[in-house]
């Protein structure tokens, strides 16, 4: 069975890259230019595994509140953010608790952490 992550990036190309390399790992990808269409996403699709998000982004909320909501209505769902802002990463982690990869970041090294975290969500 196949991961299936919600990639969340308002930057195209920066949503392409990663996206063609989760794919590439064997995920299937749903993509979300903005935390309103993920959350949109959220609700329709019920085997979503985890969610990538960015920080920074237009919308009602941005990643972090995002990242907040999944974890507190979706806790089965892994959750890792991303942002040019190194400051943020400690916010992320003292707000939510998830994983942050500051950008630029390593495919391999958001991949490997996705997949990990996964996993220990269904053994748990």
């Amino acid at each position: 069975m196949a991961d299936t992550i919600l990639l969340v990036e308002d930057e195209v190309l920066v949503r392409m890259a990663i996206c063609h390399h989760l794919e590439d790992s064997g995920c299937n990808v749903l993509e979300a230019t903005d935390a309103d269409e993920a959350l949109s996403l959220l609700v329709r699709h019920p085997e979503i595994d985890a969610v990538f998000t960015d920080v920074r982004m237009p919308g009602s909320i941005d990643g972090l509140g995002l990242a907040k909501w999944v974890i507190e209505h979706r806790p089965h769902i892994a959750v890792a953010v991303t942002s040019g802002d190194t400051a943020k990463d400690t916010v992320v982690k003292e707000s939510c608790g998830a994983k942050a990869f500051p950008k630029p970041y390593n495919f391999e090294d958001v991949t490997r952490h996705i997949q990990e975290a996964i996993r220990h969500r269904r053994h748990n």
